[in-house]
């Protein structure tokens, strides 16, 4: 082999190793290059509905980053949106609000001081005075006589409240209309025209005994107890025929009334018509009261009664207007001008 041979052969080894180690440093680089850009690689993890994660690539990232600080940026700019138009009227809408609600104020105020300068320059009691709806009313009452033609009740409005006391104060001399008075309210009689009303209820449609047993505790002149029974015996009487359901035994509700109308000792035996006229008078108050009646009506309570005996029998029903548990309105019909002074309210029948 000739020298020129050789030097040939050593020129294709040593480009034949030059080419071999570039390819090994290539290699390598490309390695580095790819460990560089695994290691830049972003991994997210993210949830599904089934709780699975995902890892997506970096592109996919970066998709969905974009995409959230997207919408992100479009909220807000709304948001900003909507604050800079609600700051563009506030203001003005605040101080609009606090002015209506002084001129609402101011008004009250003004309406207040002008009553309560009324009430001092009247100076009367019941000059303002607001009544509610009567708990017993007589509306345009008339009833006529066909027999002699003449209205014994002429168009009679007669307004009662609970918790108050009442009287009627009739001509002593007119004892038709007396009668006819009475016998009205209590439901014993027919009107022409108009109406007796206990609240919304118009006693011609309620039957005598929804009347008298539950709506009105009457104490008339006669016949108001019964003479051949007892105290208790009275009370229980009227008890069972109102027909009513007690929460207690009825025994126990009587005792308690004759104690309130000023029984001590029940008098247990003494038949009410062998006790004295103010007993009978007690005995009748509890009657009346035992059916827990809104209304008692009186007729002519004291008569036949001294002074001191009469005050009494007012003094009871006065105390009757009010219970624990309950008002009533106490009517007293009466001919006598003292008795009706004791009243809170008096009315006299023309």
């Amino acid at each position: 082999m000739s020298e020129k041979d050789v030097k040939d052969n050593e020129t294709e080894a040593l480009n034949n190793a030059a080419a071999e180690n570039a390819e090994n440093a290539g290699i390598e680089a490309g390695e580095t290059d790819m460990a560089t850009s695994i290691e830049s690689v972003d991994f997210a993890v993210v949830y599904d509905d089934g709780g699975d994660s995902i890892a997506t690539e970096s592109a996919e990232n970066a998709e969905n980053t974009e995409g959230i600080a997207t919408e992100d940026s479009v909220a807000s700019d709304n948001a900003n949106r909507v604050n800079e138009t609600l700051a563009l009227g506030a203001t003005d809408d605040e101080q609009s609000l606090d002015q209506h609600e002084t001129v609402q104020a101011d008004s009250a105020t003004s309406v207040s001081s002008q009553i309560d300068r009324e009430i001092k320059h009247h100076r009367k009691k019941d000059a303002f005075f607001f009544k509610a709806n009567p708990t017993f009313a007589l509306d345009h009452v008339t009833v006529h006589n066909r027999k002699t033609g003449r209205n014994v009740l002429d168009d009679v409005s007669l307004a009662f409240h609970a918790g108050a006391t009442h009287a009627v104060l009739v001509d002593a001399e007119d004892v038709e209309q007396h009668q006819a008075l009475v016998a009205t309210m209590v439901g014993m009689m027919r009107t022409t025209s108009g109406n007796v009303m206990h609240k919304s209820t118009n006693l011609t449609d309620a039957t005598p005994v929804d009347v008298l047993g539950h709506r009105i505790g009457f104490i008339p002149q006669r016949f108001a107890v019964r003479g051949d029974l007892d105290a208790e015996g009275n009370v229980l009487y009227a008890m069972d025929a109102s027909n009513r359901n007690f929460l207690q035994p009825k025994p126990v509700i009587a005792r308690e009334l004759l104690k309130r109308v000023g029984f001590e000792e029940v008098t247990s035996g003494l038949p009410v018509g062998k006790m004295s006229a103010l007993d009978q008078r007690r005995v009748a108050i509890a009657r009346a009261l035992s059916c827990e009646a809104e209304v008692i009506i009186a007729d002519e309570p004291t008569a036949g009664l001294n002074r001191d005996d009469a005050a009494v029998v007012l003094g009871l029903l006065k105390k009757a207007k009010r219970d624990e548990d309950r008002k009533r309105a106490i009517i007293v019909v009466t001919d006598n001008p003292e008795v009706a002074d004791q009243m809170e309210h008096c009315a006299e029948l023309e």
